[in-house]
């Protein structure tokens, strides 16, 4: 009779019973797809069972979408992290961006403390950007051990974040750190000591607490984005290097690299005609000031993708920027962006593609603007500036070309490129600017008629989250 009871209490409750027979791992699996550690701790209500299950998930995950107010969405982190009981935890994520009131140091300073303690894996903390005042506070980093990825955005308006000043974050690949103010040899000794197996690291809208030198040493480092203020001259001892961005540098050096061999290149001098090492980078960006390029193109030989993002002005400074570039590191693949002020755009554009040697792609970011003129006796205007005849571009097989409005001044730079025989016979894609769903009328056309006959020319617009063609 008993029984009976009992398993008429199950059917009646069947549903209920599954889900309390449910392995934990299974469990786990179930909450970690809801991504939000708020919502895995309403689910407390399907099952007794349930009610601690979450606080044993792998990982947790706290977005403010703007569905929460300011101290309900806090307070969810500060009790989520409170109740969580696993002593490991493999991801924490904290990201917000509707909070709109300051969130004070101490309390970012506990959930750091936590994640300090239990976070073997990533740790995500981003904070809305703030502007700074005078009773800006100080945030201190803790060392995390076991912390395999740390990735801040920290534009809160700290007066600085603190770097720990012993210890080592021993598991640590990845590095990412935006929107902070930091000591110059804070951030040295974080680096050249405290990372042995760091792998990557990005430094984005940095800036020193005062001007200073920055010398970074790893034998581990591979990838590095370098966007420091007050870097009066950064110093690079990193012989693992592959790929390398800096921004906005006056000056730069490069003390140590591994030579890496780059094919069958010989040296014809030696009665033996021994191989020859290169030094070549995977990628390179430079960004802003022209001026690093004479000695990042003196290390490095070959990249095989080598981004410009530069400053242009007129005068003197337009002198300078020939200097710079006179020579470039041969490259697969070159990206342009140029900002000109007070200077004509198409000289520019045009003296680095003379440089270019063995090229197998160009890609090209039009101006939105038509640029302003050219100061009188500028050197863009000595004769042969604006001649397509000297560019050699034997190799090349395609020319992408982004940020296309359709207005007449990018038309004007375009039918300049076409008029360069290997840009014309190569394969040429136009990608509409992203904040247009079309263009007007004809202005493809008008492209089209200045190709030579026969030529492959594609023109694209972003719809649905990817590139679709465009009639």
């Amino acid at each position: 009779m008993e029984q009976d009871g009992s398993r008429r209490r199950r059917r009646r409750l069947g549903p209920t019973y599954r889900i309390n027979d449910l392995p934990d791992d299974v469990l786990h699996r179930i909450l970690l797809r809801l991504g939000s550690a708020p919502a895995t701790a309403r689910t407390s209500v399907l099952s007794r069972r349930w009610c601690h299950v979450w606080a044993r998930l792998p990982g947790l995950v706290f977005r403010d979408y703007g569905q929460l107010r300011n101290r309900s969405f806090l307070s969810s982190i500060d009790g989520g992290l409170a109740r969580y009981s696993a002593p490991t935890l493999r991801v924490l994520h904290i990201s917000m961006f509707h909070v709109a009131s300051r969130v004070p140091a101490a309390r970012v300073a506990g959930w750091l403390s936590f994640a300090a303690e239990r976070v073997a894996g990533d740790l995500w903390l981003c904070l809305p950007w703030r502007p700074a005042d005078g009773d800006a506070e100080e945030l201190g980093l803790p060392l995390c051990v076991r912390a395999r990825t740390i990735q801040l955005g920290i534009g809160h308006g700290f007066r600085q974040l603190r770097l720990p000043r012993s210890g080592a974050f021993a598991a640590l690949t990845f590095m990412v750190i935006r929107d902070a103010r930091i000591d110059a040899r804070d951030l040295e000794r974080v680096v050249c000591w405290q990372c042995p197996c760091l792998l990557e690291l990005q430094l984005v809208a940095i800036s020193l607490v005062a001007v200073s030198d920055i010398i970074l040493r790893s034998t581990s480092l591979r990838r590095l984005n370098f966007e420091v203020g007050n870097t009066s001259r950064l110093v690079l001892d990193t012989p693992s290097i592959e790929e390398l961005s800096v921004s906005k540098l006056a000056k730069v050096s490069v003390v140590a690299l591994k030579l890496a061999e780059i094919g069958p290149r010989r040296d014809a001098s030696g009665p033996r005609r021994r191989l020859l090492q290169g030094r070549h980078l995977r990628w390179l960006a430079v960004k802003g000031s022209h001026q690093v390029m004479p000695v990042l193109m003196r290390h490095f030989d070959t990249v095989d993708q080598l981004d410009l993002d530069l400053a242009v002005s007129s005068g003197e400074e337009y002198k300078s920027f020939l200097r710079a570039t006179n020579k470039l590191a041969k490259c697969d693949v070159l990206v342009v962006k140029l900002t000109t002020e007070w200077h004509a755009y198409e000289p520019s554009l045009l003296y680095l593609l003379r440089k270019l040697a063995g090229t197998r792609k160009v890609v090209v970011h039009l101006p939105w603007m038509e640029c302003s003129p050219c100061t009188a006796g500028c050197n863009c205007d000595r004769k042969g500036s604006l001649n397509t005849d000297y560019i050699r571009l034997e190799s090349l097989e395609e020319v992408e070309i982004n940020d296309f409005t359709g207005e007449d001044h990018q038309v004007k730079i375009l039918k300049l490129l076409l008029l360069c025989k290997d840009i014309s016979a190569s394969r040429i894609v136009v990608n509409i600017s992203r904040l247009l769903r079309s263009l007007s009328e004809g202005a493809c056309q008008r492209i089209r008629d200045e190709a030579d006959p026969g030529s492959d020319i594609k023109f694209n617009v972003w719809l649905n989250g990817r590139w679709e063609p465009y009639a």
